[in-house]
């Protein structure tokens, strides 16, 4: 068997330069080097390989636009919203007219409260009128503990409180006059007749309530009828029968009444400022009664100059005498 023979250096040596002479280009190259770069994985530049090729997987991302990035945030957190249906709007118009109508009632009532504890609005001045029976001392002294007080804590219904048990007062209404005024309006019973006790005369109302005790001076101020006999103020069914009696008569023809007396419940008289008489009777049928007075004192003067007494106590069957 043969064997190979063994390669000589020199050979390939010769070869070469058989090589090199035939081409001589390919002398003059020299075999590439083998690079090999480095470089931070954030870096911008290129990672070069062994063959000089920047490598696929190891260029770096491209910069990004962050007005893409902005579009694309909206796009990803922007939700769509429906508009409020008609029930959502009422209640949203509903909540705010609420809260409105609260915020003003806080101002309200926080004005109010300095106003109803300051002393900006303090009463310093009260003025009484409607004074007739009730005399001036009286209401002086019944509204004496409201200086000082601040009007908005005053009230009508505290003040009649103060006057209640003065028989001729109905009720009271008041004005506030600020910032210190006050006038309390004095509303009285309509008085109908006043009989005498002692020096002094006693004013009653209709129902037969006794309203106020006056001088026999005042008295002379009052046009109010008089029931002439003690007797009469004594018996109470009499009485009672005189003060309605005169209590259903006219304003004009009551003020033409002098005087009222009786003996008992069905004979009433009543005396006239002219003088002359009125047999009226019971307190039954008061307003027919009244109308035929009222014609009969109406008659010509001559007529009226013959009358001295006019019986109305059955008013179908009038009588003059």
């Amino acid at each position: 068997m043969s064997k190979n023979p063994p390669k000589n250096p020199s050979n390939n040596s010769d070869n070469t330069n058989q090589v090199a002479e035939k081409f001589p280009g390919l002398a003059a190259k020299k075999p590439a080097k083998s690079i090999s770069v480095e470089r931070p994985i954030h870096s911008d530049e290129k990672t070069v390989t062994e063959t000089g090729i920047p490598r696929v997987d190891d260029e770096p991302a491209r910069p990004s636009d962050p007005a893409l990035e902005a579009d694309d945030n909206d796009i990803d957190e922007t939700v769509l919203e429906l508009p409020p249906s008609p029930e959502q709007r009422k209640i949203k118009r509903r909540r705010a007219l609420w809260i409105s109508i609260l915020s003003t009632l806080v101002l309200l009532g926080g004005g109010w409260a300095v106003l109803y504890f300051s002393p900006i609005l303090a009463i310093e001045e009260i003025e009484h009128e409607g004074l007739d029976l009730v005399t001036e001392s009286q209401a002086v002294e019944r509204t004496a503990g409201l200086e000082g007080k601040p009007l908005p804590q005053v009230g009508e219904r505290g003040v009649n409180e103060l006057f209640e048990n003065i028989p001729a007062v109905k009720d009271v209404t008041l004005r506030a006059e600020p910032p210190h005024g006050l006038v309390v309006n004095i509303n009285e019973y309509q008085p109908i007749a006043m009989g005498p006790r002692g020096k002094e005369y006693v004013v009653f109302s209709e129902d037969g309530t006794e309203l106020a005790e006056i001088t026999s001076k005042k008295a002379q101020e009052f046009d109010l009828p008089v029931v002439a006999s003690a007797a009469d103020v004594t018996d109470e069914d009499v009485f009672n029968t005189i003060t309605e009696v005169l209590g259903s008569l006219p304003d004009d023809l009551r003020d033409q009444v002098r005087a009222a007396s009786g003996s008992s419940i069905d004979s009433i008289e009543l005396e006239l400022t002219s003088g002359k008489v009125v047999m009226w009777g019971n307190n039954e049928d008061a307003e027919k009664k009244a109308k035929v007075l009222e014609a009969l004192l109406g008659l010509e003067d001559d007529e009226a100059a013959q009358i001295s007494e006019y019986d109305v106590s059955a008013p179908d069957f009038p009588v003059t005498r």
